[in-house]
């Protein structure tokens, strides 16, 4: 585990043991990096990563704060923000699903079976009541894989497979970014079965474009957008 992955696990601890609750400010920089035993370099890259994803707001010239979300939220996504960040091979893996996934919904739409295609609709059916992000992005990832199948062709059935596996960290983090990111991802996929239930190979070859792009700029803005973390002038966090 690389030193900046235990700043951010840290961090995480403190949140789940209630060291640091929802809506306090973070301790200065210099007396946060020695209690946790980082460098300030590795915790300020924690804290970009974690602002990144929306656990921490930093606020430039009043703090570094834990955003005031449901447990849950708050503490999901965590475990993948550095790798978010950091991580190229997650290019190399949209690329490919890019190139992969809009002409598989095209050929599903061709073939898709009426007990796939009633499964999707239960799946979305599931994603409009549930709340908890592990079971949306379980859902999400099942809805992707009946697609995938529905192709007809084990080779391309399983390299979409292998894909989502690889590109779990991205669809996780960008689900829990923001909480309108699901309502989108919903939309998505409800235009993507409205395309196979009419059959229409075109519309579901744009509609999963539009999916797979919209994850690949948000990835790109994550790593572009800087945050200024200022901690020095942050005052310690209330006892």
């Amino acid at each position: 585990m690389s030193v900046t992955t235990q700043a951010i696990e840290s961090i995480r601890a403190m949140i789940a043991d209630g060291t640091l609750a929802p809506g306090d400010r973070l301790p200065p920089e210099q007396e946060l990096a020695e209690q946790l035993g980082l460098s300030r370099g590795s915790l300020r890259e924690a804290v970009r990563a974690l602002a990144q994803i929306k656990v921490l707001d930093v606020r430039r010239g009043d703090g570094t704060y834990v955003r005031s979300l449901q447990p849950g939220d708050l503490l999901s996504g965590m475990g993948f923000a550095l790798e978010l960040v950091q991580a190229r091979g997650l290019d190399e893996v949209l690329e490919v699903r890019r190139l992969l996934f809009p002409p598989a919904a095209g050929l599903a739409a061709q073939r898709v079976t009426v007990a796939q295609l009633n499964a999707m609709r239960s799946i979305i059916d599931e994603l409009e009541v549930t709340e908890d992000s592990e079971k949306i992005a379980e859902l999400h990832r099942q809805f992707q894989g009946i697609v995938a199948d529905a192709t007809g062709n084990a080779w391309l059935s399983s390299i979409l497979h292998t894909l989502q596996i690889e590109g779990e960290h991205v669809r996780r983090a960008w689900l829990n970014s923001d909480p309108a990111m699901r309502e989108v991802a919903i939309a998505h996929q409800k235009l993507i079965l409205d395309a196979l239930e009419r059959r229409d190979s075109e519309m579901a070859r744009s509609i999963a474009m539009i999916q797979v792009d919209a994850r690949r700029r948000w990835l790109e803005h994550l790593r572009a957008t800087p945050v200024d973390v200022d901690a020095d002038q942050v005052p310690a966090a209330s006892s």
